[in-house]
């Protein structure tokens, strides 16, 4: 499966998460509240409720592990002549579905008084505002994947790392050979010239995490454009690439 396909398919996932959650508190919770014994009760009400986001989650990853295996490769978007690391389906799928979960409690219920069941709470604008920021934080999850942030790209220019808010670019002719020393699979430590000038590289960290990219594959890369300056024009194209592969690879 295509990374990005297992990205989109978080969605309906966890939209199944928020409508098991609602059908746990709806349905099935008032069941419990009939056994006589509290430890039984209580049990029942955990298994319940992590149901609803063990099964939908559990499935997901099922069908997307294979897609969630980091490559040790880049895409090639050759209209804007970089290499990019999408976002990592390992990452924002799993939160999608988490957070659709959590949001399925949202709905404001109460209990009929005398009665084992439920109903939507009687109280007006509250329950209004309860189900608009239900509706409104499943669409925003579906922007969040359909956005593609965060992302990682590598152009003739520098590194970039797009969050869902903000962007941060480093510039090659700004980091000093050497780095990153590590491996690390959530930040990228880059070694950076001081602004203003001065007599020692400063540290710089970029969060990469979230890339849908191989952490030793991506340090190699940066370490190899940082020291080869002449292979920085052709980043962005399929020959760059192999080339890039094959040098990482010897």
């Amino acid at each position: 499966m295509d990374p990005r396909a297992a990205r989109f398919l978080a969605w309906p996932f966890a939209l199944a998460a928020a409508a098991l959650r609602f059908a746990s508190e709806w349905w099935l919770e008032p069941l419990t509240w009939r056994l006589t014994s509290a430890p039984t009760g209580l049990v029942a009400w955990l298994a319940v409720g992590a149901a609803g986001i063990l099964v939908p989650l559990g499935v997901y990853l099922l069908l997307t592990r294979d897609a969630r295996r980091r490559p040790a490769t880049f895409e090639v978007d050759r209209r804007a002549r970089r290499f990019t690391a999408p976002t990592a389906p390992a990452w924002v799928g799993p939160w999608s579905i988490v957070v659709g979960w959590l949001t399925g409690g949202l709905v404001t219920l109460e209990r009929v008084p005398g009665e084992d069941r439920v109903r939507l709470a009687d109280t007006g604008a509250v329950l209004l505002v309860s189900l608009v920021v239900v509706a409104l934080v499943l669409v925003l999850i579906g922007v969040v994947l359909w956005s593609d942030r965060p992302r990682l790209t590598l152009d003739p220019q520098g590194i970039t790392v797009r969050g869902l808010f903000r962007r941060t670019t480093v510039r090659w002719d700004r980091l000093v050979p050497g780095g990153p020393p590590g491996t690390d699979a959530r930040v990228l430590v880059l070694a950076e010239l001081p602004d203003p000038p001065g007599p020692r590289a400063v540290p710089r960290t970029l969060p990469v995490g979230r890339a849908h990219v191989d952490p030793v594959f991506l340090a190699g890369a940066v370490h190899h454009y940082v020291t080869a300056a002449e292979h920085r024009p052709t980043i962005g194209t399929p020959a760059e690439l192999d080339r890039l592969r094959a040098a990482l690879a010897s």
